[in-house]
């Protein structure tokens, strides 16, 4: 059964394709097919069209991007109390992160992955005549995503296409994986970099994700700075990254730092990293490939947005 985007259906290859699945299932994609208050409507009408395939030989196939591949992955992890899945990432940002390792979640009050499952796929098709129908503003998305894991691997950035960046970048990423499938040990912990205050940015000001994470790394290294945990040598070496460029020095991240710090405490609060009270793990970076996780109070973190707010704006003016 194929689970897809419905503007995919705008490709006559693709249209004809899904033609050949016994069913079809078409959503919108968007961080509103994640939230669980809609989940039951598509699960009684997926549960209508498999109603006459054999449970124990369905194969679930799921096509989009990252919000679609996270609802089709999660309902293939408890449908039937799981049946197999196929991603077929569409996007550069799924193609590059969201369709490896696993996770699938949906959103509650508007909290992102506040429920989910780690369910890897049985396969993964990347397709290259989807990926380059995308426009730049799809590519300059995945960038954050990138960025992320150069640092997190100490992985110089590529100098061509993104298709010929795909390789290293999900190895880069399935090394952190293996080492902590399930999340268990802290280790997987890492691939959250960039992701506490990209979510935060993401919510309030409806970024696109793979931007929302680029102003996170922004935010973190900064961060790491501050602290004294990343010296200045190595800060000018991680700012030297050409994708660094694409989210600072930039207005649009001053808008970030200048949400009102109220929004800001009720998402981090409600953030999966919240370890107690107040407390989150927080990715700081001490130089490219050294992560470090720090437990730290929401309170800190809002004073260092002001910090950095002040900053920027000096620039500004």
């Amino acid at each position: 059964m194929l689970i897809f985007d419905r503007r995919l259906s705008r490709h006559p290859s693709f249209a004809r394709w899904s033609r050949r699945f016994p069913a079809a299932y078409a959503v919108t994609a968007g961080e509103s097919l994640k939230d669980i208050g809609v989940f039951p409507k598509h699960v009684k009408a997926i549960s209508r069209l498999a109603g006459p395939m054999a449970s124990r030989r369905l194969t679930i196939v799921v096509a989009g991007g990252g919000s679609v591949g996270d609802f089709g992955g999660f309902v293939a992890s408890v449908f039937k109390r799981g049946v197999r899945l196929v991603q077929v990432p569409t996007t550069w940002l799924a193609a590059i992160d969201s369709a490896h390792g696993g996770k699938n979640g949906l959103n509650v009050g508007g909290a992102k992955n506040q429920i989910g499952t780690i369910y890897p796929a049985a396969e993964i098709h990347v397709v290259r005549a989807f990926l380059e129908t995308q426009g730049p503003e799809r590519a300059r998305e995945a960038a954050g995503e990138i960025l992320k894991i150069n640092l997190l691997k100490k992985i110089p950035s590529a100098k061509g296409d993104l298709w010929r960046s795909l390789p290293r970048v999900i190895a880069g990423k399935m090394s952190i994986v293996r080492r902590d499938p399930l999340e268990k040990s802290g280790v997987r912990h890492l691939l959250n970099f960039g992701h506490t205050m990209g979510h935060v940015f993401e919510a309030a000001l409806s970024l696109p994700h793979g931007s929302a994470v680029g102003y996170g790394l922004v935010f973190a290294v900064a961060y790491s700075r501050a602290k004294g945990l990343c010296a200045a040598k190595d800060y000018e070496k991680i700012i030297a990254d050409p994708l660094w460029s694409l989210f600072i020095p930039s207005r649009d991240y001053l808008d970030c730092l200048g949400l009102p710090p109220a929004r800001v405490k009720g998402l981090l609060l409600k953030d999966k990293k919240r370890t107690a009270g107040d407390k989150l793990r927080f990715i700081f970076l001490k130089k490219p490939g050294q992560p470090v996780i720090r437990e730290v109070g929401v309170d800190e973190i809002l004073r260092e947005l002001k910090r950095q707010k002040d900053l920027l704006r000096s620039v500004y003016g």
